[in-house]
């Protein structure tokens, strides 16, 4: 793979550096509105379709792999966005029902927290990466805005019991006892640094990423953890308001290497941490509805996977490159999501039991993920030299168990597809368009453990079958210089 010659003057690469390229780049990773940064599930690192990968250097190897940056010659500016159509339906079983040991009766109780619920939910995610080699050293330096932990819920109204004056709860659907609304969103401002060894062909890179993450969940709730609706001819059924955020930092390294003199085979590899190295902890306002009008200042305390990556990408002929990654992430850190006192810890055993009956715990919602892994084969042909169309395939493991669904975080086996063409207008601009689908494998839950917990862990049971397709469309525009 043939290189630029080396600048012999320091100075100029600075200027040029300063004018050219830090400029521009400050102005898209100032741009991105932490608003509309949002997407679908909780790891949602779709920007950059089939290059999002640890062998392939682009400006999206600050998140992938900070090493692979150094297989980038010159400079580049990238602006991506991801638009995401989610559909999950769920229909709650008559086994779901989890009353308080007064007699249900058929109508209300049955009919308004049993039956379908659907979600539709139309999100967005942007991207805005810039990478430079400093007009031809060996030192490569990358800067990016994105969001790689996100989503967005806001599950469709049951009509019939818009006005009931019985259960009027009901009209948030029979899936609220999980799920009414939620949005959260990890927004990464990250800096990453790599070193290429010509010789070797190698690159070593790392970066370091200021997190910022919040969190609005709105769901039906019992102290109890029961889903009645009345109690001795009264309405029982409340409300929780979680709104909470929090600044985390996070790192990643990894390493590039280019097998071949002429490039042609590459391997890279990243660990990328957890957010704060461990538990995050985001500090705000829980209310439970009518208990606490004004609500009370509470912590969520959670913890998201750190994520080791394998790629390799082989360019068979001029015309056609194989591409294989994957990587294993480790959601077993993900073991529940707790709303405590502020600056308390979580003081739940791993059966969801509190230590003690002044707990400092206002909710507990047991997770116990597992880890999960991914696998992504793919395939890019050039028609021409400024045009690459590209298709992938991959399967990915679900970290959830049956017993842990619910209508927030549902998630199964996951089959994906991917078509797209990437195609360059002179030297300078390259535009990119993929289209993703993703079918989750259907599931049926008959042994949800919501409601065999303790307080304060104790929900309602989650049981019934679900269903999910996502739908993704990326764009993206490089420019080069």
């Amino acid at each position: 793979m043939s290189r630029r010659p080396r600048t012999r003057r320091a100075h100029q690469s600075v200027v040029r550096f300063f004018r050219r390229a830090l400029f521009p780049a400050l102005v898209v990773t100032g741009a991105v509105p932490e608003e509309f940064a949002r997407a679908s599930g909780f790891l949602t690192d779709q920007f950059g379709s089939d290059r999002g990968q640890p062998a392939l250097p682009s400006t999206y190897s600050v998140y992938f792999n900070p090493a692979a940056m150094a297989g980038l010659d010159g400079s580049q500016l990238t602006v991506d966005g991801v638009v995401a159509a989610r559909l999950l339906d769920y229909t709650r079983s008559s086994s779901a029902l989890s009353y308080s040991g007064s007699q249900p009766g058929a109508d209300p109780y049955t009919q308004s927290n049993t039956g379908p619920a659907h979600l539709f939910n139309v999100l967005t995610a942007p991207f805005g990466g810039f990478v430079t080699d400093f007009g031809g050293s060996r030192l490569r330096l990358g800067v990016a805005v994105y969001v790689p932990f996100g989503g967005e819920v806001s599950w469709g109204k049951n009509s019939a019991y818009a006005s009931s004056a019985l259960a009027p709860g009901g009209y948030d659907g029979p899936q609220r006892w999980s799920s009414i609304s939620a949005i959260t969103s990890s927004v990464y401002s990250t800096a990453a640094m790599a070193y290429r060894f010509d010789e070797a062909r190698l690159g070593l890179g790392a970066s370091v990423s200021v997190i910022r993450t919040g969190l609005t969940d709105v769901r039906a709730r019992n102290v109890d953890g029961s889903d009645d609706i009345q109690s001795n001819g009264s309405l029982k059924e409340g409300r929780t308001f979680l709104d909470v955020s929090g600044v985390e930092v996070g790192a990643a390294v990894g390493a590039y290497w280019e097998a071949t003199a002429d490039g042609a085979l590459r391997f890279g590899a990243s660990y990328t941490s957890r957010p704060n190295f461990g538990t995050m902890r985001l500090k705000g306002t829980f209310k439970v509805d009518p208990a606490s009008p004004g609500g009370s200042p509470a912590d969520l305390l959670q913890a998201y996977p750190d994520i080791i990556r394998l790629g390799a990408a082989w360019r068979v002929s001029p015309a056609t490159e194989v591409r294989l990654d994957g990587n294993w992430q480790r959601w077993s850190a993900f073991k529940d999501q707790c709303i405590v006192d502020p600056g308390t810890p979580c003081d739940v055993n791993s059966g969801g039991v509190a230590s003690g009956p002044s707990s400092n715990v206002k909710l507990d919602l047991p997770r116990d993920f597992k880890d999960s892994f991914k696998v992504r084969l793919g395939v890019a042909y050039w028609a021409e030299a400024q045009t690459e169309l590209f298709g992938s395939m991959a399967f990915e493991s679900s970290p959830t168990d049956t017993k842990n669904e619910d209508a927030l975080i549902f998630d199964s086996t996951r089959l994906s597809f991917t078509l797209g063409a990437r195609h360059a207008f002179g030297k300078h601009v390259e535009v990119s368009l993929s289209n993703t689908f993703v079918y989750l494998l259907p599931v049926t839950v008959d042994d949800s453990a919501y409601y065999t917990y303790p307080e304060p862990s104790r929900s309602p049971s989650a049981n019934g079958s679900y269903s999910s397709q996502i739908y993704i469309v990326d764009g993206a525009v490089s420019y080069r210089f």
